[in-house]
């Protein structure tokens, strides 16, 4: 455990860093960053009567007023300054749902005072502009007061005092009060950078304290809560109660990371202004039985000193990943400007504002069609379908499957059909008779009819246009799926619903409907008689009838080789007598198994110019083409004056949005070029200090004192042996 003497030493080491990080926050408060993201900070939490006020008195030596409830209804920022003069400023931070009038007068409520009795006159005054000292008026503010005070002994530090937690709503208090109060104190509890303050009365069981449960709820591993203990006097010395509270100052009851601190403030109800506070308290800790606790965790200086060190360690611990969540935020208030676009008040200011909105949809539109995917918005691989060409490439090979794998209305198997859509072969021809049978006409026996061929083919071909219709319309739905999502990229919601409901949806409709009837001039020629040059059909018709030749020839073969075992050369005569033999020939049997073989063949045939002519003549020609003309500068100069205020026009809740946006963006760049000045003070200030130099070389060239349990600090040289300071194990 670090000595008092150690805790001024380091405070001496840091005070120009703790100082100068100390005021970067309090400067990005003063931004208005705090409303944007979370800053480290030291928060006051208690119960209602755990000694909150008497506790931030003690801290600041300014006289809060600790007797009015109503004073306990807003949050106070307290920021303690060292400085060769005192000085006390109060000023109000109006919260976000006052309305634009009513900020404007709260932010001119700044006033400096000189002494504490014109600091509370002040105070109360505060209270009457925030609307709580006003008959029937609010019993609760979420304006911040803040309060700066300055002076020779102040600490470097800025604490933010909640209003006490309330168990139950009573006369004074409405359960509407207990809620407000609970969701305010959890707001600021939630914060990771927050470290909390927790504030227990020993006149109360701990147990009993809702501030407990409240903290082990945000912080489960007690890494970022300090237990204060206030009112220890009120304990009967050897006491069980006193026991307890001991107990519980040694971090042995309720474990935080940050340990536990005791103090004793004077009673609001005894104090005459004249009692020496501090003077008392070290008194009390010198003959109680708390002086058996580490000193360090005893009294109201010792108390500044860890509080100081420990906002000043969290502060340079959180502000690397300050910066990025500021410079994130940057980025998103920079693309959100910049969907909802300029300020659209004339007619001249919309139509620019979609001459360039359609400028920036042609060039998604055109990379998006071409396969050009370096473009930001298609960096997403979560969101695959934005790469309009692989998508629609991708449905095309799917709709190239289903066409070969379910595209004939029936399948032939080996052996017994598992289903109706399967049948043999020999079913198959057998059918093909009967149809032959009732469309007889004037051709020779045993030759097909070209008419049962065509209307072979109709039937089996029959799925094509329902997976045909589903393969186009799923195109079609991804990309206008594709089109939402790229006016979404590029401008807000608003505008986006608009473009797509009086321009866009017509078109993407009339593409549709283009493209199903440009399928219905493919179908219709797969409806008319069959006709085809493609030598592919003759090669495949011949093939499939040399086919059902050899296995008659097989089948006459195994025949003759039943017959006789063993044969030699003098039995070839045998065979070819066998192979002559032609018993008489069912003629319809012929022409069936000629008509389904020309049907087979015109059927691969057609199916592979099917494959090639609805992706190429239906989906790109119809649906994915000319996609970037839907919206183009072109298209927006012949737009009716109607259409394009309906379109662009901005609403006032937009108008509002904007001026929020742009005010949230100008906090978190003010912020940012903080963090930027504070760094270059940092880097600048360990080039030119030759103490920060030599601690760098010998940092990096650890000699035989590295096995000490000795670690020189920061400023120190060897020569200077108070600077060296002892490190437990």
């Amino acid at each position: 455990m670090s000595s008092i003497q150690e805790l001024h030493s380091m405070e001496n080491l840091r005070t120009v860093e703790q100082l100068q990080l100390l005021d970067l926050v309090d400067s990005l408060r003063a931004e208005g960053l705090s409303e944007f993201t979370a800053l480290p900070q030291l928060i006051v939490c208690g119960d209602q009567s755990s000694g909150k006020s008497s506790l931030l008195e003690a801290i600041s030596g300014v006289p809060f007023p600790r007797k009015d409830n109503l004073c306990t209804r807003f949050a106070t920022e307290v920021i303690l300054r060292r400085a060769p003069d005192s000085e006390i400023r109060v000023s109000l931070v109006p919260g976000k749902s006052r309305s634009s009038a009513d900020q404007e007068r709260l932010w001119l409520f700044r006033h400096e005072v000189s002494s504490y009795k014109d600091f509370v006159t002040l105070f109360e005054q505060a209270k009457d502009a925030m609307g709580l000292l006003s008959v029937g008026g609010n019993a609760f503010s979420e304006d911040i007061l803040r309060v700066e005070i300055s002076g020779p002994k102040q600490p470097q530090l800025t604490i933010v005092d909640l209003p006490g937690l309330i168990h139950s709503h009573n006369k004074h208090q409405t359960e509407h009060d207990v809620k407000l109060v609970t969701s305010l104190v959890a707001k600021y509890m939630k914060n990771p950078r927050s470290i909390i303050l927790a504030v227990v009365s020993a006149k109360n069981d701990f147990p009993n304290q809702i501030v407990l449960t409240r903290a082990r709820e945000v912080d489960p591993d007690g890494f970022r809560t300090l237990g204060v203990i206030t009112k220890p006097d009120q304990l009967g010395t050897g006491t069980e109660g006193e026991k307890i509270f001991l107990s519980l100052a040694r971090n042995e009851q309720v474990e935080f990371d940050l340990g536990w601190h005791v103090v004793r403030n004077l009673d609001s109800g005894v104090s005459d202004g004249t009692q020496d506070r501090d003077a008392i308290e070290k008194q009390f800790f010198a003959e109680s039985n708390f002086r058996s606790l580490s000193a360090t965790t005893l009294g109201i200086e010792n108390l500044r000193q860890r509080l100081s060190m420990v906002l000043f360690d969290q502060i340079k611990a959180e502000l690397p990943r300050l910066i990025k969540d500021i410079e994130s935020g940057i980025s998103s208030c920079r693309q959100e400007l910049e969907k909802l676009g300029p300020a659209r008040i004339t007619f001249d200011d919309q139509k620019n504002f979609l001459i360039d909105l359609s400028d920036d949809f042609q060039k998604l539109c055109e990379a998006a069609v071409k396969g050009d995917y370096e473009h930001e918005f298609f960096a997403d691989r979560s969101l695959a379908d934005r790469r309009l060409s692989a998508t629609i490439a991708n449905m095309g090979t799917d709709f190239e499957e289903d066409i070969r794998t379910e595209g004939a209305q029936w399948k032939i198997v080996e052996g017994v059909p598992p289903d109706k859509r399967s049948r043999t072969r020999a079913q198959a021809i057998k059918d093909v008779r009967k149809l032959l049978r009732m469309s007889r006409g004037r051709e020779l026996p045993g030759f097909p009819n070209s008419l049962v061929v065509g209307e072979l083919f109709r039937d089996y071909s029959k799925p094509w246009e329902d997976l045909a219709r589903h393969y186009i319309n799923d195109v079609w739905e991804t990309t206008k799926s594709f089109v939402e999502q790229a006016l979404l990229y590029l401008t807000d919601a608003t505008v986006s619903d608009a473009l797509l409901r009086h321009l866009l949806d017509p078109i993407m409709d009339q593409k549709l409907k283009l493209a199903y009837a440009k399928l219905d001039e493919l179908m219709l020629v797969h409806k008319q008689h069959p006709e085809t040059r493609n030598h592919y059909f003759t090669d495949t018709y011949q093939s499939l009838q040399k086919k059902q030749s050899d296995v008659k020839t097989t089948s006459v073969l195994k025949r003759a080789f039943s017959k006789r075992k063993e044969m030699t050369e003098d039995d070839i005569p045998f065979l070819v007598s066998i192979l002559r033999e032609n018993p008489e020939a069912d003629m319809d049997l012929i022409a069936a198994e000629s008509t389904y073989n020309a049907m087979d063949a015109f059927y691969k045939v057609s199916m592979k110019l099917f494959i090639d002519n609805v992706p190429n003549l239906v989906v790109r020609t119809t649906i994915a083409s000319q996609l970037a003309s839907m919206f183009s500068p072109k298209s927006v100069f012949a737009m009716d004056t109607n259409i394009v205020a309906k379109i662009a026009s901005e609403s006032e809740e937009k108008k509002v949005r904007r001026q929020e946006i742009s005010e949230k963006l100008k906090a978190l760049e003010a912020g940012n070029a903080l963090c930027k000045q504070y760094a270059l003070r940092v880097t600048f200030r360990a080039s030119q200090d030759p103490q920060i130099r030599g601690q760098r070389r010998l940092s990096s060239g650890q000699s035989s004192n590295a096995s000490s349990n000795e670690e020189v600090l920061i400023g120190d040289t060897p020569e200077d042996e108070d600077s060296v300071a002892s490190v437990d194990e």
